[in-house]
């Protein structure tokens, strides 16, 4: 007689799996919510993997040869499966360094870009005032990410804005506002994975040695970013110096 807790490990482990991939899926190809294909991957799959490994270890107790039960084979392929899922869960969770809980970032904290274009897009409905998350934002982000700062380039304004638009592009921002007259250009960047749609403010001024460009980006979902508005800042930065 089969153990009926070693067989329910890998149909568990397997449901688990299925239900991540659907949620990453159904969020990628618009079928569901992105918030919704973030909680089947990163909540109910874990809690199925972390089932189908409870089933597993007792399936293997009770499949002892004393105990004369089949079907140690899947309570080890169940015990086997949930562990990689939750070990690959863990690793994506802990692939970021440690960040503060906190998901509005800018180059300049005491003047930062203003949301005007976005603001009516706010799944908070607060607009975007910074700091977006509360006053401790500033403080946090000053002690996490010293390095980012205004951006001094040696060339016109009108060459600067050009560059924002031209690196916005590559790097598949939507615009969605702003202007060259107000230095002020809005885009949208919707996330690979889960289809999350993230805001960033490039704001172009004139400076003595040529021109002055601030960056902000600001989530709309989450309390902690996982340090990536951050990121998607030093990548901007990066491209426009690069940029001819």
């Amino acid at each position: 007689m089969n153990s009926t807790t070693a067989l329910a490990s890998p149909l568990a482990a397997g449901l688990a799996l299925a239900t991540g991939l659907v949620g990453v899926l159904g969020a990628r190809l618009d079928l569901i919510a992105p918030l919704a294909g973030f909680g089947l991957f990163a909540l109910l799959m874990p809690l199925g993997c972390a089932l189908a490994l409870l089933l597993g270890l007792i399936g293997v107790f009770r499949t002892r040869p004393r105990q004369r039960r089949g079907g140690a084979s899947q309570a080890w392929g169940g015990i086997v499966l949930s562990t990689v899922i939750l070990g690959s869960v863990l690793v994506l969770a802990n692939a970021s360094p440690e960040v503060p809980a906190i998901h509005d970032i800018t180059t300049n904290i005491d003047d930062p870009p203003v949301f005007e274009a976005a603001a009516s897009r706010d799944s908070r409905s607060r607009g975007f005032a910074y700091p977006s998350g509360g006053a401790h934002v500033p403080d946090l982000q000053r002690q996490a990410y010293p390095d980012l700062g205004t951006l001094q380039l040696d060339i016109s304004r009108q060459e600067a804005l050009r560059r924002v638009r031209h690196t916005a592009q590559d790097m598949d921002w939507e615009p969605i506002g702003g202007d060259d007259a107000s230095g002020q250009i809005e885009f949208a960047d919707t996330t690979p994975a889960f289809r999350f749609v993230d805001f960033v403010a490039v704001r172009v001024r004139a400076a003595r040695s040529g021109a002055a460009v601030d960056v902000r980006s600001v989530s709309q979902v989450g309390v902690s970013d996982l340090g990536k508005n951050a990121d998607r800042i030093r990548r901007f930065l990066d491209r426009l110096r690069a940029a001819d």
